[in-house]
């Protein structure tokens, strides 16, 4: 596969655009139009990306792509896991635009992917970590440099509301929404969204005032529902159905969209969203995986400080330094801060550490900073089980002076008379 620069113009500020609607109404033909238009007028003919879920772009291939000499790469893996892998692969070939076609169907993937985990349903306290989930996609819509186009279904939005009856309650739609998302509607995450529906243009034949029945042209409306640059915003547009596709034919949806990108490159700058929590200004209210996971982290704080304790005990100068040497040899922090900002997981490895050290401290404490820093390493090993795993500091010592060329007699300080290696 032939890989490309994004384009010529690092300045250029990639566009956010979702669309959604009803079967037939035009979401397919409309994102590959935009696509094209995209590579052919501002990225010099550089690929387009698609996952497709429900395999169509096949049609717009010869249709489109291939007149206008722009590759079309067309991935058919309707998973989330997938689509991750297909949008990350699309930024390194150096697409110019990827465009996820249904992501309603991706939506209802992950979902399903949860609620077989989970008994054929999705607990509450699980809602968090399918949005999680969910998130990373729109990190990436949102963050990635190539134009980002998501296509889905129409849903209704319902409200409940009196009815007539004194007490009766009745389920109304109130509106449509882009079905998909944590919220039910990815409506929010793009910068300008489209709704599209069919109209059809009634047929005449002169002479006859009454349309024909059955008969005209199928006409696409596109209502512009959002626009962040206000440029489009609230417009109507119209595009007629066509028998056959010309090169340069993109250019009738394009001309009137183009407002949109002109105002968009106005902005200079690609607003990309950041990855930050507010856990630390959060009181624990005892709910859901949080909670769980902050209970597990003290636990290990407080036996990381009692095995410290236990080792090292009193506030002489000596302990101190063993404390701080030992802490920092297994954490790679001299910070309790950022000790504490450790998750679960690598403050219970340093906790393992931290008791096989102890174990080994037992049978024989550190005369010296070395000592300590050896047992350890060989404290790590112990965990670890590898080739390390049992040695004691004495055989340590050994190897290190054989290593040098300087053996210690050793043998003869263990054949000495005990009152006389006591007295040392």
């Amino acid at each position: 596969m032939e890989h490309h620069s994004i384009s010529s113009k690092p300045q250029i500020i990639p566009l956010k655009i979702g669309l959604f609607g009803g079967q037939g109404s035009g979401k397919s033909t409309t994102a590959a139009l935009i696509a094209a238009a995209l590579s052919k007028e501002i990225h010099s003919g550089a690929p387009v990306w698609v996952t497709d879920t429900e395999p169509g772009w096949q049609f717009l291939r010869p249709r489109i792509f291939v007149p206008e000499k722009v590759e079309l790469v067309q991935r058919t893996v309707p998973t989330f896991k997938a689509m991750m892998q297909d949008i990350h692969e699309a930024e390194r070939a150096g697409a110019c635009v990827w465009v996820a076609d249904q992501l309603t169907i991706i939506w209802q993937e992950l979902m399903n992917s949860f609620k077989a985990k989970n008994n054929g349903f999705i607990p509450i306290n699980v809602w968090g970590d399918l949005r999680q989930l969910w998130n990373e996609y729109v990190f990436a819509f949102r963050n990635s440099k190539m134009h980002m186009i998501a296509a889905g279904r129409l849903g209704n939005v319902m409200e409940e509301v009196e009815g007539n009856k004194p007490g009766q309650v009745d389920l109304v739609k109130t509106g449509t929404a882009f079905k998909a998302g944590g919220s039910e509607s990815f409506g929010y995450e793009p910068d300008f969204l489209l709704e599209l529906s069919l109209e059809r243009k009634p047929k005449k034949r002169r002479g006859k005032d009454e349309p024909e029945e059955g008969e005209g042209r199928m006409i696409h409306r596109a209502d512009v529902l959002k626009d962040r640059t206000w440029a489009l915003n609230g417009r109507v547009f119209r595009w007629g159905d066509k028998p056959r596709y010309v090169p340069g034919g993109y250019g009738t949806v394009w001309k009137d969209l183009k407002g949109f990108y002109e105002a968009v490159q106005l902005t200079g700058d690609h607003a990309q969203l950041v990855e930050a929590t507010s856990e630390t200004m959060i009181v624990d209210d005892g709910r859901g995986d949080f909670y769980h996971r902050q209970r597990m982290k003290q636990a290990s704080l407080e036996e990381w400080d009692f095995g410290m304790d236990a080792m090292f005990p009193g506030s002489t100068a000596a302990m101190k330094q063993f404390r701080a040497v030992a802490g920092e040899a297994i954490t790679g922090e001299r910070s309790r801060t950022k000790i504490e900002q450790f998750d679960v997981r690598a403050l219970d490895d340093c906790v393992k550490v931290l008791r096989a050290l102890e174990e080994r401290l037992k049978v024989e404490p550190p005369a010296t900073k070395e000592d300590l820093l050896a047992q350890v390493e060989m404290a790590k090993e112990d965990v670890r089980q590898g080739s390390g795993a049992g040695k004691t500091l004495l055989e340590v010592r050994l190897q290190q002076s054989v290593k040098k060329g300087k053996p210690q007699p050793v043998v003869a300080v263990m054949d000495r008379p005990e009152e006389e290696v006591a007295g040392d």
